[in-house]
């Protein structure tokens, strides 16, 4: 499996982040409310619609952070779903993991 990656939108009024895995986009993260910071809500939600049926999970989070972790969970659940696994060392292959953005979403 690729790595997860955060890929900060440039365009959006509010910070938001499209979660992709390769080509695969796999779900974003959204700034629903950025001040103030000890109000922050941040949206998250997986999509994919991959075999038999759709894989989808989303909630809110208090901090981009949060969201970020929530969206790890996630993956982690859809990779075990589809039945798939991270292989070390194959060739061809790469962990599955996170891919930290620039700005800190750990």
């Amino acid at each position: 499996m690729a790595k997860l990656a955060f890929n900060l939108m440039l365009e959006e009024p509010r910070e938001t982040y499209i979660v992709t895995s390769a080509a695969l986009i796999v779900g974003r993260i959204d700034c629903i409310q950025a001040e103030p910071v000890a109000a922050q809500q941040w949206a998250w939600a997986m999509h994919l619609d991959i075999g038999v049926a759709p894989f989808r999970r989303g909630g809110n989070a208090g901090s981009a952070d949060e969201a970020a972790f929530k969206m790890r969970e996630a993956w982690e659940d859809w990779k075990v779903w589809a039945g798939l696994r991270d292989v070390e060392g194959a060739e061809g292959t790469m962990a599955a993991t996170v891919q930290m953005p620039l700005k800190s979403l750990t």
